[in-house]
């Protein structure tokens, strides 16, 4: 039988994606910001998500394909 704690968190399938987009102050929620502007920067890129992760100790992979845009936002560009 197996159990869904066999595998370790640091298994790529179960990382969380987190795009600027989601932290960009200048972005409305419905334009894909998820947190509250008080906490929100202005502009961050991918690198920068990818530093502040590895200083509070979180296992990182910052995943280059070309864009760093949220999905429904290619398609609209």
């Amino acid at each position: 039988m197996a159990c869904a704690s066999a595998r370790s968190p640091a298994d790529q399938d179960r990382f969380i994606c987190i795009y600027p987009a989601y932290l960009n102050n200048k972005k409305t929620i419905a334009e894909g910001r998820r947190i509250p502007i008080s906490k929100a920067v202005e502009n961050p890129t991918a690198a920068e998500i990818q530093d502040v992760c590895s200083a509070v100790g979180l296992n990182v992979f910052l995943e280059r394909l070309g864009f760093t845009m949220l999905p429904r936002l290619v398609s609209n560009s």
